[in-house]
């Protein structure tokens, strides 16, 4: 059976399908402080792909955890926000040191829930490529499940086989992100629904042949 986490977050929900890398997307305009949700639509697409990482993100950038801020059950399920310091940004506006907030936590027993399966809790002290999105409303940026907040202890380590974004002659870890920035995928709109095919629930009964008289 296929588990799946949801995450709400201002103007996005994200729908982790564990096992698989991939997500389902859903385009809303809900806010948890409204009780109106009108979702405008929803897809499929797997975040294990940078271009679709990029695309989904209103904001992909390196920062360091510094602290962790405390925990809150936003009504579906326990959420963690971080003080993250920002160090370098791929797509976005996101400046200084903000607010990173994680689907999932620890109960009163110390025992981590609510977390999609395959992601971790983030560290203090540890350093991460963050894809977010923002929640006006509350001031936080919520971080993609699983893909979203991948831990990046040097961004100019050697990467064999990525594309030499910046043209200095060296293929790092930064230039993954900047090439996927420069591919990323158009996530605003969903693909065309395949037309549905027409067929018999089940093979029809032949007409008895005519008798003769």
């Amino acid at each position: 059976m296929k588990r799946k986490s949801v995450l709400i977050i201002s103007g996005a929900a994200v729908l982790v399908t564990v096992g698989l890398s991939t997500a389902v997307y859903q385009q809303a305009t809900e806010h948890r402080e409204s009780s109106d949700s009108q979702l405008a639509l929803t897809y499929e697409a797997d975040f294990s792909d940078d271009a679709n990482l990029a695309g989904a993100a209103e904001n992909l950038f390196y920062g360091k955890v510094t602290v962790v801020k405390g925990q809150k059950d936003l009504g579906i399920g326990i959420e963690t926000q971080y003080a993250v310091e920002v160090q370098r940004v791929f797509k976005g506006t996101v400046t200084g040191v903000i607010v990173v907030n994680q689907q999932g936590g620890r109960d009163a027993d110390g025992n981590v829930v609510d977390l999609p399966e395959d992601d971790t809790l983030l560290q203090a002290g540890s350093r991460y490529l963050f894809a977010t999105k923002y929640h006006p409303g509350r001031k936080f940026h919520t971080v993609i499940p699983v893909h979203g907040d991948q831990p990046i202890p040097n961004g100019e380590a050697p990467a064999p086989g990525i594309p030499d974004a910046n043209g200095d002659g060296q293929a790092t870890m930064s230039d993954r992100w900047v090439a996927a920035v420069q591919n990323q995928n158009d996530l605003s709109t969903a693909p065309p629904a395949p037309e549905p095919t027409e067929e018999p629930d089940e093979d029809p009964t032949p007409e008895p042949s005519p008798t003769a008289p």
